[in-house]
């Protein structure tokens, strides 16, 4: 009820709003004529394709003859029937409670297209109660189930149940109709006794559901019934059939005024052929017979057998389908008979053990079981092995003359006009069924000596004559040219030696001009650290001085904006010379050559942290110094790293409750050893990463924290004429860690939001 209010509410909206349009647009839709509702299976399902697809609306009251919600899960199988016809349908939805054979619904949806034929697309199921299935249902063929009429009707058939076949949850019934074979699916029913159908004449009723190719043209049709009691059984199967009377085998499908209706026939035999699974032959006196098995027990040849099985025709003889056999006893092996391909096409030897020569042609490589193709007397024929036993043919040489001894198996055809003659089946081909490798013999191998191979010889030798021919003329061309070569290279090797020496001679003096303007370089250097260090140095202590005097004897009577610009000198000179004294060692750090020793880092890292108790005084600090490793570098430029690093990180944590810094060492396994420093203190953006090892770079200003801007960039140098690499990773108040290696190495990232800086860049 309350979905229907809603339907009615939604329309009568939309009808408003397509009104309120139409008032705004003024313009007019041409009225689009209703497509009238069907109340019938049947009419549902006798629409075209193309008027299914246009979803005529469908309101149904009728009963589930079947109802699968295995096979998918998401969409349930549906078939419904009324008293007009049955038709498939399409759910929406996976009904709460499932469906069950006999529940009356109520279906409101519209038409579809479908597969192969029409269909429901419901949208509303809803149950009504329970309803007998239709109890009249009309009875049909196989050839009227292909034709399609019968499609998706509550039907009835008659038949023998050949076999029994169990997949999953599912029962599939093989029905020998009168004028065809079909099957019949079932959800299975647990306690239910399905193989004792065999060989049952039963009655049965389901719904006709038809197979179909990706075109839509149907290719065959089957039976759905929802439950054992569909199925009636008519006549029941034999309790013991292995105790029917022995038919022979010359009499299968022979004129009878009481044919045998499709039944079992019980048959005995001496055994010639088992393929496990697939196929058995038999000889029975002169006759031979071939039955088709699914039973996979193991049976050698000579055994004697009992068959029982159903009589259909076959290729050319009669042969038995789903047979099942047991065994007899043991009588000796039967002997192949001696043919010729001749006699063998003539069909008198069928499903017997015959034995014939051949000369081999090839193998058929389109085929799917090992195989070789034979030909004698104008005739070509196949000996096959079964895929399933995994035997394979040896490769023999093509023209060797093979001995074969197996099963033959004719295919039978019309005469050369298409039509049979005189109802006579005519033999077309035959093949030879082995039962091993064992059985093909070669008698005769191939002269290697033919008319073939002689051409082939004398060609060849004709061949290598003119290619010995060509082939020194070709070399005495070739030795020509490559004395010519010779002679232009060693007279352009003697020009480029010429060359070559000039070369040398004017680099040589490039060198020498280049190490003198370099040696200049070094000495304006000097010269200009001796300036910074002297000449500029004593007008800072000038001015510095005479800002103290000034301070100290003038101070008082001064005014305080006065007094505040001479403080403001006397800073701007201190930073000044703390500017000078890092430039100077930046230079010298510059000239300054390696001494490197293998050094132990902890010494130094401890007497880095002793000359630093001094910052520590009034703070609580926590130093985490690890266990670190030896390294070949020069101890006094190392102290001066772990200096401006332990420096940074004390600086930088001050405004802690507690500053811990941590100094640690990753190794890995055939890799440089990796250093760290690490502080809990303000941290930096990792997005001007790039600019930090800069000179005179700072990320802070001097009110929040000292400094010159110098000490990063004399670690970076320091790092990098190790032939090292230095990187950082910080976040903003939550520290930073820098990392650093004398060797190159691939960057180390312990948080996701590092971002690496290298040195050599």
């Amino acid at each position: 009820m309350h979905r229907s209010r809603y339907r009615v509410l939604i329309i009568v909206v939309l009808g408003l709003l397509l009104g309120a349009a139409d008032s705004v647009c003024q313009q007019p839709q041409p009225e689009r004529k209703a497509l009238p509702a069907l109340t019938k299976a049947h009419d549902a399902h006798s629409l075209t394709s193309e008027q299914a697809a246009r979803s005529y609306p469908v309101h149904l009251r009728a009963v589930v003859t079947y109802y699968d919600p295995y096979i998918d899960p998401r969409h349930p199988t549906v078939w419904v029937s009324d008293r007009s016809g049955g038709i498939y349908v399409e759910l929406s939805s996976v009904p709460a409670v499932p469906f069950k054979a006999g529940d009356l619904l109520e279906l409101t949806g519209v038409s579809g297209a479908g597969g192969y034929a029409p269909i429901v697309k419901a949208s509303v199921v809803r149950v009504l109660g329970r309803s007998p299935l239709p109890s009249t249902p009309p009875r049909v063929t196989f050839a009227q189930i292909l034709t399609g009429a019968e499609d998706g009707r509550w039907v009835e058939v008659e038949g023998v149940v050949h076999a029994v076949r169990k997949s999953g949850k599912y029962i599939d019934l093989d029905l020998a109709l009168s004028d065809g074979n079909i099957t019949a699916s079932t959800v299975k029913e647990v306690g239910t006794d399905y193989d004792g159908l065999i060989d049952a004449k039963v009655r049965l009723r389901g719904n006709q559901a038809p197979l179909f190719n990706h075109q839509g043209a149907m290719t065959g049709g089957y039976l759905l019934f929802p439950d054992r009691a569909q199925l009636t059984v008519e006549e029941p199967a034999p309790a013991h059939p292995f105790t029917l009377p022995i038919s022979p085998v010359s009499g299968l499908l022979r004129f009878t005024p009481k044919p045998n209706s499709n039944h079992r026939v019980h048959i005995r035999g001496t055994v010639t052929l088992a393929w496990p699974g697939r196929l058995l032959c038999i000889q029975d006196g002169l006759q031979g017979l071939c039955a088709q098995t699914d039973q996979t027990t193991p049976l050698s040849p000579g055994e004697l057998v009992d068959v029982i099985g159903f009589p259909i025709i076959g290729a050319f003889t009669p042969t038995l389908t789903c047979a099942t056999y047991e065994a007899a006893g043991f009588q000796r092996p039967a002997r192949p008979v001696a043919v010729t391909a001749d006699q063998a096409l003539l069909g008198d030897h069928d499903a017997e053990l015959v034995e014939l020569e051949g000369q081999l042609v090839g193998q058929d490589e389109t085929a799917g079981h090992p195989n070789v193709v034979l030909s004698s007397q104008n005739q070509v024929f196949a000996a096959v092995l079964p895929a399933q036993s995994g035997m394979w043919l040896p490769a023999w040489n093509k023209g060797s003359t093979l001995k074969v001894v197996g099963i033959c198996s004719m295919k039978g055809g019309p005469d050369r006009g298409g039509i049979p003659r005189d109802g006579f089946s005519i033999p077309e081909s035959f093949r030879i069924l082995l039962r091993s490798p064992e059985d093909v013999v070669v008698i005769k191998s191939p002269s290697w000596w033919t008319p073939t191979h002689a051409i082939s010889t004398l060609g060849l030798a004709a061949a290598l004559t003119l290619v010995v021919l060509a082939w020194v003329f070709v070399l005495r061309n070739r030795v020509n040219q490559q004395t010519q070569i010779i002679r232009r290279q060693l007279q352009e090797a003697a020009k480029l030696g010429f060359e070559i020496r000039t070369l040398n001679e004017d680099l040589e003096e490039k060198i020498a001009k280049r190490t003198e303007q370099l040696e200049a370089t070094n000495h304006e250097l000097e010269a200009f650290s001796y300036s910074v260090s002297h000449d500029l140095r004593t007008p800072l202590r000038h001015i510095g001085g005479f800002s103290r005097i000034l301070m100290n004897d003038f101070g008082p009577t001064m005014a305080a904006e006065a007094r505040e610009h001479l403080q403001l000198i006397e800073n701007a000179v201190s930073r000044m010379g703390l500017l000078i004294d890092a430039l100077l060692k930046m230079a010298v750090l510059r000239r300054q050559s390696l001494r490197l020793s293998h050094c132990e880092l902890n010494p130094i890292v401890d007497e880095v942290v002793t000359m630093l108790q001094p910052e520590c005084q009034g703070r609580d600090v926590e130093w985490r110094i690890a266990k670190l490793p030896a390294l070949d570098c020069d101890p006094i430029l190392m102290a001066q790293v772990f200096q401006n690093l332990l420096g940074n990180a004390l600086k930088y944590s001050r405004g802690r409750a507690k500053a811990v810094v941590e100094v640690d060492t990753i190794t890995r396994p055939g890799k440089p050893a990796i250093i760290f420093v690490r502080d809990n203190g303000v941290g930096f953006n990792m997005k001007y990463a790039e600019r930090l090892f800069g000179v005179f770079q700072r990320f802070h200003t001097a009110s929040e924290f000292e400094g010159t801007g110098v000490g990063l960039a004399t670690v970076h140098r320091i790092i990098q004429k190790h032939g090292g690499m230095i990187w950082a990773e910080a976040e903003p108040d939550h520290g930073a860690t820098f990392y650093f290696a004398l060797q190159p190495t691939e960057q180390i990232r312990t948080t996701p939001k590092a971002v690496a800086a290298c040195a050599d860049q």
